[in-house]
């Protein structure tokens, strides 16, 4: 079954999640290439899309989100066939007006996401395959934090204890992620817990 979250798990799941990625300012790597911004904060990129419990929870903290709309057809039906009962597209204000202990979950993990080997074993995290060619930091993997790595598999975890649809989904995206590696002929930029002993 699919769990809702309550407002102490989703404080949990914040504070675990509130390190940045790396030393640095990551998006410092993009936003020349994309007028300024990171790549990952402009809306035609990439819509965030918030558990609908957390976007609750969101409102009553801050004015910086709302459900996201379009009149466009191809982003209506985007909308249509990709929302769930548990996950909606969101938009915030835009990387100027951003409350960092306001970001979602979606922008707190990107661009990571649970990995799961050939055995169907949660071992690790990997990049979003779609965003392999837009986000630099998939070819500076070292410079991902092993506390965040560490703290980034533990929020999985938790996560799909309640919500079952995620663990599915991303086994079924680490599937694709090794189709797509061994087509190309690429390792997996796969990160694991500093605990993992493969």
């Amino acid at each position: 079954m699919n769990k809702k979250f309550t407002e102490e798990e989703l404080r949990h799941y914040y504070k675990l999640l509130d390190e940045p990625l790396t030393p640095y300012d990551c998006g410092k790597l993009c936003a020349p290439q994309n007028g300024g911004e990171p790549f990952c904060c402009i809306l035609e990129n990439a819509v965030p899309m918030l558990y609908r419990e957390e976007f609750k929870y969101l409102s009553h903290r801050t004015k910086l989100w709302k459900r996201w709309s379009s009149s466009h057809p191809q982003d209506k039906k985007q909308k249509k066939d990709e929302e769930t009962p548990i996950l909606i597209f969101c938009e915030c204000k835009g990387i100027a007006h951003c409350e960092r202990e306001n970001r979602s979950i979606a922008c707190r993990t990107f661009p990571l996401e649970p990995y799961f080997n050939p055995k169907g074993e949660y071992v690790g995290l990997i990049f979003m395959r779609e965003f392999t060619g837009k986000c630099p930091l998939i070819g500076r993997l070292k410079d991902i934090k092993q506390s965040v790595v560490d703290k980034h598999y533990e929020f999985w975890r938790l996560i799909m204890e309640k919500k079952s649809d995620e663990y599915d989904l991303y086994k079924s995206t680490s599937r694709g992620w090794r189709i797509s590696a061994t087509k190309r002929g690429i390792a997996l930029p796969i990160l694991y817990p500093s605990w993992y002993k493969g």
